[in-house]
């Protein structure tokens, strides 16, 4: 039985029509696919953080009043406080992962790039935030890939807290062996 999903364009709608657990992808931001980013007013994001002594690790936040600017960028808001807990060198850009509905029961990813507009700017931002304050800061997301399927999100979510909890038990393991050293 084939599945379809409708996505707004410019003037009238693209029907998709594909088969259950199959996916549309691309790694350039379509008409469609900017329509349907820029039509949401908050989209969830998750930074990844690997690091030395983190395995894999995600820092999930939102994203705000998407804007596209070519057919691989696009301007978001974040909250900085989650930005900030991500970066590891001020210049570096994070890897993340944006998700919205397309409605029809299907899920728009977006995997990519996040960085500030400028290094100065998240250099001077970055350093004038306040942990108690949720303000928000621009940043670019370069698309790498994107997707849309009809699987639901809660498997991805499933997986994503297996390996944050395995990490979490193995950041333990090692504070319990480093403990025992000391007491020898």
């Amino acid at each position: 039985m084939l599945q379809s999903i409708t996505c707004p364009n410019i003037g009238h709608a693209i029907v998709h029509h594909f088969g259950e657990g199959a996916a549309i992808w691309g790694q350039v931001i379509t008409p469609s696919i900017a329509h349907l980013v820029q039509a949401q007013r908050e989209l969830a994001i998750n930074y990844s953080r690997i690091r030395p002594g983190i395995v894999f690790e995600t820092v999930s936040s939102v994203a705000m009043l998407p804007h596209v600017i070519d057919g691989s960028t696009f301007r978001i808001h974040v909250e900085s406080t989650a930005f900030r807990r991500t970066v590891v060198r001020r210049e570096a850009a994070l890897e993340a992962f944006i998700r919205c509905d397309a409605g029809a029961e299907c899920t728009l990813k977006l995997w990519g790039r996040v960085a500030t507009e400028s290094p100065s700017q998240q250099s001077d931002r970055l350093a004038a935030i306040d942990d108690k304050t949720a303000t928000t800061m621009p940043v670019i997301f370069t698309v790498t890939f994107w997707e849309i399927s009809r699987a639901s999100d809660a498997r991805m979510e499933q997986m994503i807290g297996q390996v944050s909890e395995k990490d979490r038990k193995i950041r333990e393991l090692e504070l319990k062996v480093a403990l025992s050293m000391c007491s020898q």
